[in-house]
């Protein structure tokens, strides 16, 4: 700036230097001739290029102000943070999906359905095999946030290298390329979340699943104890059970 600044009052004195008077040669010799035109010409010339200048300076502060880096602070990776809210739930003795026998201990405190000795198979294998589908649901919803948790680490590394991108870029095609870059990293996230909202949402329904085809399993089995006959209703809105008692 000081730079530039001394330009432009060398440009100025370097006008004022040529304001010469206007010189008329009339028989032998020159003539001393004032021509306020000419002045004004130069005048004008001279503020053109004065405007110029502080143009150039003002486009030059800009450029110094847009290269300024930011200096608020340094990324730091979560994956500590992360790995301990993980650890709180087993931490309570329950069953969480940091745990390293995940599928071990989800079997042991939900061994799911074994038929009392004189049960038929096949009678067996019709009352097990709704709850024992959706303990294996449940179990691998848990094992799949597990794969998730798992991955924290990766993502925070790429991340890092993200930060470190972003700090030392040097022109504006490489801060656009780092920007690109994280927001494809928030578009694979938002993937993630979709299938985390897919995965707990098929264990949600096939728990709800296998509550209703219990009850209605229960109410079948009633009505054949007391001897009430039953149909499934035709029209009509229908019970919890999906079976009524026939008239």
């Amino acid at each position: 700036m000081r730079r530039l600044v001394s330009s432009v009052s060398l440009i100025l004195a370097i006008s004022m230097a040529s304001l010469t008077p206007a010189l008329a040669q009339f028989g032998g010799g020159p003539v001393t001739v004032f021509d306020p035109s000419m002045f004004a010409r130069q005048l004008r010339q001279l503020q053109t290029e004065t405007q110029t200048l502080t143009t150039a300076a003002q486009q030059l502060e800009n450029m110094v102000i847009n290269t300024v880096p930011y200096t608020g602070g340094v990324w730091q990776p979560n994956t500590n943070l992360l790995n301990n809210l993980g650890s709180v739930i087993a931490t309570e003795q329950g069953l969480s999906y940091a745990l390293t026998n995940l599928s071990t201990a989800f079997s042991q405190l939900f061994p799911g359905y074994s038929a009392p000795p004189g049960v038929p198979a096949q009678t067996a294998q019709a009352a097990g095999q709704g709850m024992n589908a959706t303990l294996a649901t449940l179990s691998g919803s848990l094992n799949s946030l597990q794969g998730q948790a798992q991955n924290f680490a990766a993502e925070n590394a790429e991340l890092q290298q993200l930060a470190t991108a972003n700090s030392a870029a040097t022109g504006r095609l490489q801060a656009i390329q780092v920007g690109n870059q994280i927001a494809l990293l928030q578009t694979q996230q938002m993937q993630m979340l979709r299938q985390l909202m897919m995965n707990l949402t098929t264990a949600f329904g096939v728990t709800n699943a296998n509550q209703v085809s219990r009850q209605a399993q229960s109410t079948a089995a009633l009505q054949q104890l007391l001897g009430v006959p039953w149909s499934i209703p035709t029209d009509g809105p229908a019970p919890s059970a999906g079976l009524i008692p026939s008239r």
